[in-house]
């Protein structure tokens, strides 16, 4: 058995929308690292950085190729998910145990001479398993996968937050949750437990990272969804009440991680959200640079090479964490807005994807899975870069240096490119919509 599609299945083809989509917005990260390199004399500095993330995209090239001709259907098969599962878990156990201590954390494997980020491979590993688990709700009853798809989350975020990365940990969790929710029938009983999880949890959280009580206060929408939903449906008592008490002891327990587990840069960071003005931590002040650098590129931006804020070093991380502040600086709000519509196209080319393929669970999981995932990250760090979140160390995918972002960014959208492949295999009985698809 071959694992490449058999020619006389389907007409393999390589998506060249998805493709030049992805050449062009590897081709604007290049630049803005290629603007990064300007010495404030006007020549070139060290350009390693700009020749590693080529290679990266010409590796990445090759792996959407590949993973454009790779027969999905044996996903299904648990062997090949176990293998998955068993060398993401041994990476990031490797990580831990041998890798080198780089800025005080322990999370690339140097494998001759090339830094791999395991937690990189994790996020797409969780994304493929869960939407295979759920795609089998069918058979198997879906909250029973759902814990199941949890209890093999939970190990790879934990050794993920142990190097440490708590926002990656967070991060692969949240992916998790969204591919899972997603996965579950009745979405209209889910987002109501949804909103009495969330408000129940945020009202303990929030109240202990501000020190005040009124916080407390965001706890009443999710009591009376509580009492509407545990009267609403006989269905939906056990579940009402289940959730109820899980809210409220999530809410214990983040209290007590927020006082006794975080660590104190970790703190700064949260804190520094809610007010970077006044916090004298780097964590503050880096959130107030990137917010300087956004705002002077103005309407149209000062021009390629021509930032100053990256030139003369005020903007830490300008070539990762800070890549869209230094790119906004220089290409101003015009660019930022086509940088987002790029994202944008991406994500909307993955969940109509999904749409296009809701006769197969699994494969239109898979192509939700990835939207979320890109989502995600570019929210995450772009809501960073602007000062809307927290800062944490989530790269913007295909702009910031990196090549394991960069492989597993054309790995996933190669399995949607090649998920869309199977729209005209399959065919379309009835156009379908996205009311439609969320009502089923």
């Amino acid at each position: 058995m071959s694992f490449l599609s058999s020619t006389n299945k389907r007409s393999i083809k390589v998506n060249t929308t998805i493709l030049f989509i992805l050449f062009l917005l590897s081709g604007i990260g290049i630049l803005s690292l290629l603007s990064t390199t300007i010495l404030p004399s006007g020549t070139f500095g060290d350009l390693d950085i700009v020749y590693k993330q080529l290679l990266f995209i010409i590796l990445g090239l090759v792996t959407y190729i590949i993973f454009s001709y790779i027969d999905l259907s044996y996903l299904k098969h648990w062997q090949i998910l176990l293998a998955i599962y068993l060398l993401t878990l041994l990476l990031l156990i490797f990580t831990l145990l041998f890798a080198p201590t780089i800025n005080f954390v322990k999370r690339w494997l140097v494998i001759g001479g090339i830094q791999i980020q395991p937690s990189e491979i994790a996020k797409v590993t969780v994304t493929i398993f869960t939407a295979v688990i759920l795609s089998k709700k069918d058979t198997i009853n879906e909250w029973l996968l759902f814990v199941i798809s949890f209890l093999l989350t939970l190990p790879l975020a934990i050794l993920i937050y142990l190097e440490p990365h708590a926002s990656m940990a967070l991060l692969t969790l949240a992916t998790w949750f969204f591919v899972a929710f997603l996965g579950l029938s009745n979405p209209v009983r889910n987002t109501i437990l949804l909103i009495i999880l969330s408000s129940l949890t945020g009202a303990f959280l929030l109240s202990s990272i501000t020190s005040n009580h009124n916080w407390y206060f965001l706890a009443i929408p999710g009591v009376i969804l509580s009492i509407f939903a545990f009267y609403s449906s006989k269905s939906w008592k056990n579940l009402a009440v289940i959730v109820f008490a899980i809210g409220i002891l999530l809410g214990f327990i983040s209290s007590t991680v927020w006082e006794n587990v975080l660590k104190d840069y970790q703190k700064d960071r949260i804190v520094a959200f809610f007010n970077p003005e006044g916090t004298e931590s780097d964590i503050g002040f880096n959130v107030n640079q990137s917010r300087i650098a956004v705002g002077s590129g103005k309407i149209f931006g000062k021009g390629f090479g021509n930032g100053t804020q990256s030139k003369r070093n005020f903007l830490p991380e300008h070539q990762t964490d800070f890549i869209f502040a230094s790119f906004a600086e220089e290409f101003g709000l015009v660019g930022s807005l086509f940088l987002m519509a790029i994202y944008g196209y991406i994500v909307l080319f993955c969940f109509f994807t999904a749409i296009n393929i809701a006769e197969d669970p699994m494969l239109s999981l898979i192509s939700l899975g990835v939207g979320v995932k890109v989502l995600l990250e570019v929210f995450i760090n772009i809501g960073t870069n602007t000062g809307a979140i927290p800062a944490t160390g989530i790269p913007l995918p295909l702009m910031s240096a990196g090549g394991s972002i960069t492989l597993m960014t054309f790995l996933c959208l190669a399995l949607v490119g090649n998920i869309s492949s199977n729209v005209s295999k399959l065919g379309r009985v009835e156009q379908r919509n996205l009311v439609n698809i969320y009502e089923e």
